[in-house]
């Protein structure tokens, strides 16, 4: 059997945390900063103990490992009668929701942990007329799935819609797990089909999926849709929505303080990050074209996967990348490759279509373009007592985006679009981009507000290891990559980014070798340029820069 560490560090690689990681150092996030909260199952269903409360005083939660050096404040939000502590709420969700080394937000120790049915009568109130009460977390994880039978059914999707638009609250639940038949239809409707929730699916496609068509329980709420919204690598479905419920608190960290903390943008960080490389063996149903993933311009996921698997290094990067702002004419300035907005328009029913321009700079092909725009549901409580909620049908704005190639005349021709009429999102995935200026258009946004985030990965065609473009690679070179490695987003070549793709690292020192072996130098150059360490033992390679460069000099000497 694998141990779990060597399991757990598999998993880090495929989402990127790792690489992550090893970027930042101790400046990564940890998730810290707020409350966030837990929601399962007691009795056999889930768990022989009958309990749904973690223990909190394993070394995963306690302070012995946490980087904050402090341990998990647990807040019982049920007091629902229990035996000891729940080994599905512990071992299957916690430890890879908030757990000190199996989580990406080991830094999160103010949990609140609910029972479901308590959560569901006592908490939504989804029986009679009081309002819901309100969840002031920043992330809520729901590893359970039930069914709901008419009018009931639909009051818990109603409210659970209110809670995260009124709350700004990012709530993650999960796609039935190893169910036979796979397909949504035939599956536990609750939370799952409500529209402002993130649904967690498996990487291997083994959860229940499709569209929400509302055969179980005889509700229509949302038909149309496919879910889940993304997916991570693990054996049961439980865990991957721990998983991706610790990625959104990590990004809650990350946006703190700033729109990005939205729910529409969370949602939009972490599906924009997705991966599709993982599923290269999707067709295009329409067309019966392989391509890295099945959508279509009206159906913005794929049927089984989503928007793809998860990556917090690309989401921790559109991030930390900052809200780039719209424009309602044609922008006068690119936004960054990596980047979000969230704009609030409410109140604003004048407002046309909105513009971001993206630049792929010459010589150079974006190959990997993610986009992805996110809006939540409204319910609106048409009872003006506070003490008495009368919600409305879910409204959902009809947004579109669109992607044009500007680089001759503004808009001059369309490239893609995602328009679906039934969705709350609206996703362009594109892999080969030439280069030039293109402007996405968003439509649809009056009275509305939306979260939007992306990712562009470019390269250059001729990868350029001369960063002081002087002719030749040599040790100059090298210190300018040895000043900038580390930068993870907006570098030029000048700076040390020799393939393009606007970091300065690894891959870049690799080319600045390639290059510098290549140029003409003695062959004692070429020894040297071979020797230089990675950059774990930088401090070393400072001296063998400065040879590099005193070499270098001697021989553009010699051939003046």
């Amino acid at each position: 059997m694998i141990a779990q560490s060597a399991l757990q560090a598999a998993y880090f690689d495929d989402i990127d945390y790792t690489k992550l990681k090893s970027r930042l150092g101790a400046a990564t996030p940890t998730g810290a900063g707020g409350s966030i909260s837990i929601v399962e199952v007691r009795g056999p269903a889930n768990d022989s103990t009958g309990s749904y409360l973690v223990d909190v005083s394993l070394p995963e939660f306690n302070g012995t490992t946490d980087p904050t050096g402090a341990g998990v404040n647990l807040t019982d939000g049920s007091f629902v009668a229990h035996t000891g502590f729940g080994a599905h709420a512990t071992n299957v969700v916690a430890q890879f929701y908030f757990g000190n080394t199996q989580s990406v937000a080991p830094g999160a120790n103010d949990v609140t942990n609910y029972e479901a049915n308590q959560w569901l009568s006592s908490v939504l109130l989804s029986s009679g007329n009081a309002p819901p009460t309100p969840q002031n977390f920043r992330v809520q994880n729901h590893s359970w799935v039930g069914l709901g039978t008419g009018s009931t059914e639909r009051s818990i999707l109603r409210r659970a819609d209110y809670i995260v638009e009124t709350n700004d609250m990012t709530m993650v639940v999960g796609a039935n797990n190893n169910f036979s038949p796979a397909v949504l239809q035939a599956q536990p409707t609750l939370l799952v089909y409500a529209y402002n929730t993130i649904v967690a699916g498996r990487s291997d496609g083994a959860h229940s999926r499709g569209q929400t068509n509302g055969v179980v329980g005889g509700s229509t709420y949302g038909s149309g849709r496919f879910r889940p919204d993304i997916v991570t690598p693990s054996s049961v479905t439980s865990t991957s929505t721990g998983r991706i419920s610790s990625a959104a608190t990590m990004m809650h960290e990350v946006v703190a303080g700033s729109d990005g903390a939205r729910s529409e943008v969370i949602k939009a960080m972490l599906m924009a990050g997705a991966t599709k490389g993982e599923f290269s063996n999707w067709v295009d149903p329409t067309t019966s074209v392989v391509n890295p993933w099945n959508r279509t311009q009206t159906r913005p996921l794929d049927d089984v996967f989503g928007a793809g698997e998860l990556n917090v290094y690309n989401s921790y990067l559109i991030g930390t990348a900052g809200k780039h702002a719209a424009s309602t004419a044609q922008p006068t300035a690119a936004v960054g490759s990596y980047g979000w907005d969230y704009q609030d328009r409410k109140t604003d029913s004048a407002v046309g279509d909105l513009y971001y321009n993206f630049e792929v700079a010459s010589g150079s092909t974006a190959s990997d373009v993610s986009i992805l725009l996110a809006w939540n549901a409204k319910i609106t409580d048409t009872n003006a007592d506070p003490n008495v909620f009368a919600p409305t049908e879910p409204v959902v704005q009809n947004l579109n985006l669109q992607l044009y190639d500007s680089t001759t005349s503004f808009m001059g021709s369309l490239v893609d679009q995602s328009i679906s009429t039934v969705d709350n999102v609206e996703h362009i995935y594109l892999n080969s981009l030439a280069a030039g200026t293109y402007t996405l258009k968003v439509s649809g946004a009056a009275n509305w507000d939306y979260g939007l985030a992306w990712r562009m990965t470019t390269a250059f065609d001729e990868p350029n290891a001369d960063f002081d473009g002087d002719g030749l690679v040599s040790g100059s070179d090298f210190l300018i990559w040895q000043q900038s490695y580390g930068t993870l987003l907006g570098a030029a070549n000048s700076e040390g980014d020799a393939d393009g793709d606007g970091d300065v690292d690894e891959d870049d020192l690799t080319l600045f070798k390639a290059g510098a072996m290549a140029s003409p130098f003695p062959p004692a150059v070429a020894s040297l340029v071979a020797a230089i360490p990675e950059p774990t033992t930088l401090a070393l390679a400072s001296l063998c820069g400065a040879m590099l460069t005193s070499l270098g000099n001697a021989s553009k000497n010699r051939r003046r």
